[in-house]
């Protein structure tokens, strides 16, 4: 009888510990399909090609048809000439760095064309680290969440500007997927957040690594950087 009982303690001994080994190698295969559902979730592939590759260019060094081709509903009405006015001196301000004071009544549209000139300069690569300043943090936000609604809503910013646009479409309006978001397996570092946008790191794209940071101008404005 004790002899039965201890071969019994050992064959339920070498059971159990078949039974854990199959047991860690059943949880180790399922955490490692997890694993790869999840990255592959988390993985948006290339952007796709650009729609019209010569409405895009017609539009890089020219900030009013930037305006009236992708931003059509944003500016429905005729431009006056102090618009004209205003345009010019953002264009240079962009194109060539000048620096310029312009006062323009309340209404008028100093907002939009500020917004508008933070996508043109962003999209084409003119400029990788722009900050937009409001009257106060508040008020400086709003005016990011009207870039981000371009982003997420033009569909021909998305036609033509696929680098940019595409990889901010993926989040789907979850700002948490930013983090962990890849394009084939590499990480793309797109940040979306309250005051700040990071645009996705990618290959052939004007806008890679670039931001657009907003503050208010009682805020902490010097010393703010950017690294690509």
């Amino acid at each position: 009888m004790a002899v039965r009982s201890d071969q019994k303690r050992r064959t339920d001994s070498a059971q159990a510990k078949r039974d854990a080994e199959r047991y860690d190698d059943i949880k180790s295969r399922t955490g490692e399909r997890s694993r790869r559902v999840s990255a592959a979730g988390r993985d948006i592939g290339p952007p796709p090609a650009i729609v019209d590759p010569a409405r895009r260019e017609s539009c890089r060094l020219d900030f009013r048809l930037f305006c009236e081709t992708y931003l059509p509903e944003s500016f429905p009405l005729a431009w006056s000439p102090d618009h004209l006015r205003a345009i010019a001196k953002i264009e240079a301000a962009v194109l060539r760095g000048e620096l310029f004071a312009f006062a323009m009544p309340r209404g008028s549209g100093k907002t939009t064309l500020c917004t508008a000139a933070c996508l043109w300069a962003i999209v084409f690569g003119h400029r990788q680290f722009i900050v937009l300043v409001g009257s106060d943090q508040s008020i400086a936000e709003q005016m990011l969440d009207s870039i981000k609604s371009h982003l997420e809503q033009n569909n021909l910013l998305a036609d033509d500007f696929p680098h940019t646009v595409y990889p901010v479409r993926a989040l789907e309006g979850i700002n948490a997927r930013a983090r962990g978001q890849t394009s084939e397996g590499v990480p793309t570092k797109i940040e979306w957040t309250a005051d700040q946008i990071t645009f996705a790191a990618l290959p052939g794209s004007p806008s890679s690594g670039a931001a657009v940071r907003v503050a208010g101008i009682t805020g902490r404005i010097r010393g703010l950087t950017h690294t690509r």
